[in-house]
């Protein structure tokens, strides 16, 4: 969003200051969607964030939807406006495989998703920076 011109650096600034104090340092761009204090305290998207940005030829709509189990139902509310999703998975051992059992998280928002009618989903991998990982390429692949 800041290099849009949503944001502005000041605002980031400000962001990046109020997260060192509360010692959630990185997560201090998440605040420019996550605008509520509830998911500021607890570092998890409760509600649908939403911001947008204009190009030349294109107006683009960004839905922050939640992941966490007890906030699925807001999830899906963002899921069925989206035409794009991006899955956002965890490579930490232990976390990554749970996704993918049955029941898991990963395996049910991906299967909500397409339930939804997202034609296209996207597949990010974070905290490759966790000592279980290690910046692993082959945990990656």
């Amino acid at each position: 969003m800041y290099l849009t011109g949503q944001v502005d650096k000041r605002t980031l600034d400000k962001y990046e200051r109020e997260a060192k104090e509360k010692n959630r340092e990185t997560w201090y761009l998440s605040w420019a969607l996550d605008t509520n204090q509830e998911e500021r305290d607890k570092g998890k998207t409760v509600e649908v964030g939403r911001a947008s940005f204009e190009t030349t030829r294109k107006r683009f709509t960004i839905l922050d939807a939640p992941g966490h189990a007890g906030f699925v139902p807001n999830m899906i509310s963002g899921a069925v406006q989206a035409d794009i999703g991006i899955l956002v998975i965890s490579a930490r051992r232990g976390e990554f495989e749970t996704g993918f059992e049955r029941k898991g998280q990963t395996r049910e928002h991906a299967m909500l998703a397409k339930t939804a009618g997202v034609k296209h989903l996207v597949v990010l991998i974070n905290k490759m920076d966790d000592p279980t990982v290690s910046w692993s390429e082959e945990r990656y692949e």
